[in-house]
């Protein structure tokens, strides 16, 4: 009889435990499985996102090789709905980049550009790509005789294409027949820090062709 007592004692001792602590418990445990879910639920939207994406950029990918009649609506098609339903995957940026010089290598530098300011508005997603996609804007427009607005593409360059950037002004320049502007802008890029030989290279022949050595 005592070891009985003793059993309901517990018993009793764990159930008014559970009274007072039980509530709170299952609702954290509940959050725990909910965050839980959660998590796993944006995993697995993440990585089936991705696996969409990658599919349309190799619609892109292809077309560009394997260029065609219908090359160019395909890579439309494949662009628009990366940019609509999956701008924030990885594989968005890199596709519209190459849609991008696609549609310029096949006459269509309107339609490129498009392309590029959809990219270039896109800077805190793919801030590696926009500087890229700058650099290729200045081009387009250069080669469209609108130079000023090339040159604005290239002002405030990020760091780590400061040169790049200097080079492609000097580019631009010439062409607008600005030539002691553009030696300027050629000699501020050699001097920018961790320089590339083949890069050096090229810089100084453009200095040497226009006397600005």
């Amino acid at each position: 009889m005592a070891f009985d007592l003793e059993e309901q004692e517990k018993i009793d001792a764990l159930r008014a435990w559970w009274d007072r602590w039980g509530t709170p418990i299952m609702s954290l445990v509940t959050i725990i499985m909910l965050a839980f879910l959660a998590w796993y639920g944006w995993q697995w939207y993440q990585s089936n996102q991705s696996r969409q994406a990658l599919g349309y950029f190799e619609v892109i990918q292809s077309a560009s090789i394997n260029d065609d009649k219908a090359a160019a609506t395909r890579v439309h098609e494949a662009s628009a709905i990366l940019q609509k339903d999956y701008a924030k995957t990885p594989y968005a940026g890199r596709a519209v980049l190459l849609a991008a010089n696609f549609l310029a290598n096949s006459k269509q530098p309107e339609a490129a550009q498009a392309q590029l300011e959809w990219l270039i508005g896109q800077a805190e997603t793919f801030p590696d790509l926009v500087p890229v996609a700058r650099l290729r804007m200045a081009s387009l427009l250069a080669d469209q005789e609108k130079y000023d607005a090339a040159l604005l593409q290239l002002a405030n360059p990020p760091e780590a294409f400061r040169a790049v950037f200097l080079d492609r002004a000097g580019d631009v320049l010439v062409a607008q027949g600005k030539k002691q502007e553009a030696v300027q802008q050629w000699k501020a890029a050699l001097e920018q820090p961790n320089l590339a030989a083949e890069f050096i290279r090229a810089v100084e022949l453009k200095l040497s062709v226009l006397g600005g050595e």
